[in-house]
């Protein structure tokens, strides 16, 4: 199901504008090709606390539902597929504060599982001066990669524009990234707590790359 944010569209108010897609990095307009109306294709892309549609309305067509996080929109992201216009290879990127834990264990995972259907990369918005040793340890120890020679810490403008964007994990507010797709896998961080949780977010992160990869290949 959704993450319980979701902008809800008015049918009768739209006039079809599209302001909504034009201002939106993370793909969640389009218009509709039968009315010609902005409708919502998500796609999980919708970031908590944006709100930028639903202002920028110039009709008042769209509502910003589930703030609370309790709203389920009957809408399940793992099956989606995203629509994404490109030549070669999608650029992924994952996405976390201080890319030092959670999206360089993604992007280490990336180039291991789906490195035949899009290219992984990995960035922050404030770096720390050094991978986490916890997650460089366990990568190594569970699938035999050395981060600290493969990897570095970067910032969102050292890495490609991104077609796909992946936040690791946003409790307030994600930084806007433009890209043709988002998701928020929502992982909590591991870093400081034991090896079992820190596996179990590895674990997690496996299995969500496995179906990004299954549904962008499709």
């Amino acid at each position: 199901m959704s993450r319980g944010w979701y902008p809800i569209i008015d049918e009768s108010k739209c006039t079809s504008c599209m302001i909504c897609n034009d201002m939106c990095n993370h793909g969640v307009f389009k218009p509709d090709d039968v009315t010609g109306k902005s409708k919502v294709v998500y796609g999980n892309g919708c970031i908590h606390g944006c709100h930028g549609c639903e202002r920028k309305c110039p009709v008042g067509a769209i509502h910003y539902f589930g703030d609370d996080g309790t709203l389920n929109v009957d809408y399940n992201f793992e099956t989606y597929k995203p629509e994404l216009k490109l030549d070669g290879k999608p650029k992924v990127a994952f996405i976390c504060v201080h890319n030092s834990c959670r999206s360089q264990m993604a992007e280490a995972l990336g180039k291991k599982l789906a490195s035949d259907v899009f290219e992984s990369y990995s960035a922050g918005t404030a770096l720390k001066s050094h991978i986490n040793p916890d997650a460089v340890r366990l990568i190594k120890e569970i699938y035999g990669i050395d981060m600290e020679q493969t990897q570095r810490n970067k910032l969102l403008n050292d890495i490609p524009p991104p077609d796909v964007v992946i936040f690791m994990g946003c409790n307030v507010s994600c930084p806007h990234v433009p890209s043709q797709y988002a998701e928020n896998w929502g992982l909590e961080d591991p870093t400081g707590k034991s090896d079992d949780e820190f596996k179990d977010i590895i674990r997690q992160i496996e299995e969500k790359m496995l179906k990004l990869k299954e549904r962008i290949s499709q």
